[in-house]
């Protein structure tokens, strides 16, 4: 038995694409939209990046809906936790009350106690932690013994 494979139409090609671009123009709720210069940028609220350099460990996150006071941060040996909360405010449409938890798991090779942490005019909060340094080899002396 033979089985004819239809050759890939126009549509089948494009339409993914179409699909694509209508979902990164279109802006639902979730997205703040700014301008930047001569750029229009969209942020989903609680949108975050983290790089693990050879220095550091960063934590991006976008927090515009909050203010400063409103977020709390806490960290262990082994993990950083971010939490903002609003009580209900009124906007545009009524009423809003937010509240956002996210925990990212440190790296082993982290000094838990360098963690610092800074909140941009943008609502960008910007964490870093600091790598361990690397410990120096030590020279130790190894007696030989006779048998």
């Amino acid at each position: 038995m033979y089985r004819i494979a239809r050759q890939p139409s126009y549509y089948d090609e494009v339409l993914p694409l179409f699909r694509l671009a209508d979902e990164l123009t279109s802006f639902d709720p979730g997205y703040n939209v700014s301008s930047g210069g001569d750029r229009t940028v969209a942020r989903r609220h609680g949108e975050s990046e983290v790089h693990n350099t050879d220095k550091e460990f960063r934590i991006r996150m976008d927090l515009h809906h909050y203010r400063p006071e409103e977020v709390k941060i806490t960290s262990d040996n082994t993990k950083i936790t971010i939490n903002a909360k609003h009580e209900e405010k009124q906007d545009n449409h009524g009423f809003v009350s937010r509240e956002i938890t996210r925990i990212y798991k440190l790296p082993e090779d982290v000094d838990p106690k360098s963690v610092t942490s800074a909140m941009n005019a943008h609502g960008i909060l910007s964490i870093k932690v600091q790598k361990k340094s690397p410990e120096e080899p030590k020279e130790i002396s190894i007696p030989v013994t006779f048998k």
